[in-house]
């Protein structure tokens, strides 16, 4: 499906007839072909909605500045006439799952965050903006995207680095950097300390681009939110172990937010 929005035209999947409504949003240079395993297995319980977020996959938008991204989300939602949705973001896709939550709280009925970061150490920082930079260089796609699949923690797993590599072959260079340096600039601490819908975060542990300190502040910020981690999964669990990650979803999905005695949920899954 398409629809036109500011000009330019955004590309998105809608499945299953539920009213129970999940929007999945993807990471920076993804599209709403990165989630295949959970449109097909949500589908069956769910109306399931992806969206290829601007100047991601087939949508245009390349000019579309990343704070604007969640407005993009939210006009999907609204050519859909869909009132209510619980969102699912990796990493760039969940801090525009946490920008729509925060604007529209009775819109959003609960969030999942995968290996999310609102902010990076110095040194972390200085290394990210270097592996990003490397987009601006003659011959530099190949050896962002493979540096970026070693942090990732899935250069082992050669199904998802093929297609990773054959990906990073068709993105827009340039504005994978610029998007992401957009992404680095801004700041969202408060809006997520504010948020008031049930928050999951899903840390994948063998992820190496979201290191343990940002993990952390995440989950101080986050309160009584249900923490899930795999201990056998990098950046990208959704891929590496769908079996876990759509089971430690589908809990949260039902309600299964925080034990019975309020304190959050820390649960391993291997």
């Amino acid at each position: 499906m398409e629809l036109n929005w500011q000009g330019e035209t955004l590309h998105c999947t809608d499945e299953g007839t539920a009213d129970d409504a999940v929007l999945f949003l993807h990471g920076l240079g993804g599209n709403a072909n990165n989630w295949l395993h959970q449109r097909r297995a949500f589908a069956q319980h769910h109306r399931v909605i992806t969206v290829d977020l601007p100047g991601h996959g087939r949508s245009t938008g390349t000019g579309i500045p990343f704070a604007q991204y969640a407005d993009a989300a939210g006009a999907v939602l609204d050519h859909l006439r869909i009132d209510a949705v619980s969102v699912v973001g990796l990493a760039m896709g969940a801090r525009v799952g946490i920008a729509l939550a925060a604007r529209s709280p009775h819109r959003v009925r609960r969030l999942t965050v995968v290996n999310g970061c609102l902010e990076l150490p110095p040194r972390e920082h200085e290394r990210r903006v270097a592996l990003y930079d490397l987009l601006l260089r003659p011959g530099g796609v190949r050896e962002w995207a493979q540096a970026l699949l070693e942090g990732m923690g899935v250069s082992g797993h050669a199904g998802i680095a093929r297609g990773f590599l054959t990906s990073a072959d068709r993105i827009d260079p340039a504005h994978v950097n610029a998007v992401f340096h957009q992404v680095d600039a801004l700041d969202q601490v408060e809006e997520f300390r504010a948020l008031v819908v049930p928050v999951q975060l899903i840390v994948g542990e063998r992820d190496h681009l979201v290191p343990t300190s940002s993990t952390d502040q995440l989950i101080a910020l986050a309160g009584d939110a249900r923490i899930s981690r795999f201990s056998g999964t990098g950046h990208l669990p959704y891929l590496e172990d769908p079996a876990a990650f759509n089971r430690a979803l589908e809990d949260f999905l039902h309600g299964q937010a925080a034990s019975a005695d309020g304190v959050s949920r820390d649960t391993a899954l291997r």
